[in-house]
């Protein structure tokens, strides 16, 4: 159930006309990286990454740190086209070390308390490394709006999981156009524009990079010539590139017999030589997993 994209009742009504046709040509992509404190305290790559994609309508205005704003399309009033301005949305990341899960900081982590729930559930966050989708990890979303019909705003959070007690926790504010009377693109009046926008900026983070080497499957096949199995982080997500070592006891110690790297998926072989007790272990960016112990060779 985990690895199905999740987009639980994300897109309803005219929102799902303005997203169709947007996801696919975002404009912007800004890279975030977890703050060292953090990355060090729970030991994670330093090249891990928290990316969001902007909807394709949408252009980089400003950055500040793990902040910003996206400019989009004109409005304007429906019959007074000189009150007019600019679709944005606001955005942020942090990096959350309060106990709890998913849904409870994403809630928690709601700013406008007075605002109502407008849509919330689970969202499937793409793991890629490179441009290789190597698994997904369940956070959990909140959307809210003024509880007024006619306030066109919005506000959405996101939090997943990186760590025990560790959460990427992104917000996402839609505050032009401000009331459903304006209109964007000369049709789409502004509350729906601005839901539809912001499930396309929820839809658009993902976490870039591997997670550390949390186990390592290993058997014996081709009657004992080679070891394979495969590499996955916590979240089961496959590892990519990571250096493995098959390992042969010798007494009380281990020798080195060969070696090689995981693939695209995550998999390995390696040539076992004479017949003995065997394990493999893989090293990534400093971690370090080893499989269990295994019988292999000729």
């Amino acid at each position: 159930m985990r690895r199905r994209a999740l987009l639980v009742g994300l897109i309803t009504g005219l929102a799902a006309l303005v997203a169709c046709s947007q996801f696919a040509g975002a404009q912007a992509v800004e890279r975030i990286r977890i703050s060292d404190p953090a990355r060090q305290q729970h030991q994670l790559p330093a090249g891990l990454l928290v990316e969001l994609e902007s909807p394709g309508d949408y252009n980089r205005a400003s950055v500040a740190g793990n902040s910003g704003r996206w400019a989009g399309p004109r409005w304007e009033e429906a019959g007074h086209p000189e009150n007019s301005g600019l679709a944005s949305l606001d955005w942020s990341v942090s990096f959350d070390e309060r106990q709890g899960d998913a849904e409870q900081l994403s809630q928690a982590s709601v700013r406008h308390k007075d605002w109502v729930r407008d849509q919330r559930g689970g969202l499937s966050v793409p793991h890629v490394v490179g441009n290789r989708n190597v698994g997904t990890i369940l956070g959990y979303y909140v959307m809210v709006s003024p509880a007024s019909a006619s306030d066109a705003r919005f506000e959405g959070v996101l939090a997943f999981p990186l760590d025990a007690n560790l959460h990427a926790l992104l917000h996402f504010e839609a505050l032009e156009p401000a009331a459903d009377s304006f209109v964007v693109k000369g049709t789409v009046a502004g509350k729906a524009w601005n839901r539809g926008q912001l499930l396309l900026a929820l839809s658009g983070v993902r976490l870039q990079g591997n997670l550390p080497p949390k186990i390592v499957a290993a058997r014996s096949v081709e009657r004992g010539r080679f070891v394979r199995g495969k590499v996955v982080d916590r979240f089961l997500d496959s590892v990519v590139g990571a250096r493995t070592s098959l390992e042969r006891r010798s007494g009380g110690s281990w020798t080195k017999v060969s070696g090689g790297r995981t693939d695209q998926r995550g998999f390995y072989a390696l040539r076992a030589k004479r017949r003995g007790t065997y394990r493999v272990t893989v090293r990534l960016a400093g971690f370090t997993a080893t499989s269990r112990e295994i019988r292999a060779g000729r």
